[in-house]
C-alpha cells in the first residue's frame, strides 16, 4: 500500500515570513505616517485659529479707536493710506487702544492693519474708481507666521464711517 505524506508540513516557510514581515512592515509605515501627517494638520489648525483670533481682535481695536476718537482731530480720517499700523494699549486710565505705526510680532505671529481710500459711485455704492469718500475707511488687518518654510496668512478686512458726523 502506498501512502503520501503530503499533509505533513513542520513549520513554516521563509516564504511566508518574509509576506508577513513584508505585510506588517507597510501596515506600520501607513499608520505612522498618518499619524504625522494628523499632527501636522492639527498643528496649522491651531495656529490658524490663533491668527484669526489676533486678526479679530485687531479689528476690534480699530474699532474702538474709531468709536474714541474724532475722525478728523486724532482717528481715522488722519491715518496713512497704504501704511502699516499695530494696535498698541495707552498708559491712561482706564486704558485705551492706540494705533501706532510698524506692525507686531507675537511668539510666531505678524499682524498689521493697512488702511485704504474708498470709492463710491453716483448711487453712493463702494466701487474700485469712482469719487473718494474721506468719511470712510477700509481697513484690512493681515496676521502671517511660517510654518515648516511656508508662509500662512489670515487676512481681514472692514469698512469704518465716520459715524460722528
Amino acid at each position: 500500500m502506498l501512502q503520501t505524506q503530503a499533509g505533513n508540513k513542520k513549520g513554516i516557510s521563509t516564504i511566508e515570513i518574509l509576506l508577513a514581515v513584508s505585510i506588517l512592515g507597510v501596515t506600520l509605515v501607513s499608520f505612522f505616517s498618518l499619524i504625522g501627517f494628523s499632527l501636522k494638520v492639527a498643528g496649522l489648525v491651531s495656529q490658524t485659529t490663533r491668527a484669526n483670533a489676533l486678526a479679530q481682535e485687531t479689528m476690534e481695536v480699530v474699532r474702538d479707536f474709531r468709536d474714541q476718537t474724532n475722525w478728523q482731530v486724532n482717528g481715522l480720517g488722519i491715518l496713512s493710506v497704504g501704511i502699516s499700523y499695530r494696535p498698541e494699549k495707552t498708559g491712561t486710565v482706564p486704558p485705551r487702544w492706540d494705533l501706532i505705526l510698524g506692525q507686531e510680532a507675537i511668539d510666531i505671529f505678524t499682524r498689521r492693519v493697512i488702511f485704504e481710500k474708498v470709492y463710491r459711485d453716483a448711487n453712493d455704492n463702494i466701487v474700485a474708481v469712482g469719487a473718494e469718500d474721506p468719511e470712510t475707511k477700509k481697513a484690512k488687518v493681515t496676521v502671517s507666521w511660517q510654518e515648516r518654510g511656508n508662509v500662512h496668512q489670515v487676512e481681514l478686512v472692514s469698512y469704518f464711517t465716520n459715524w460722528q458726523k
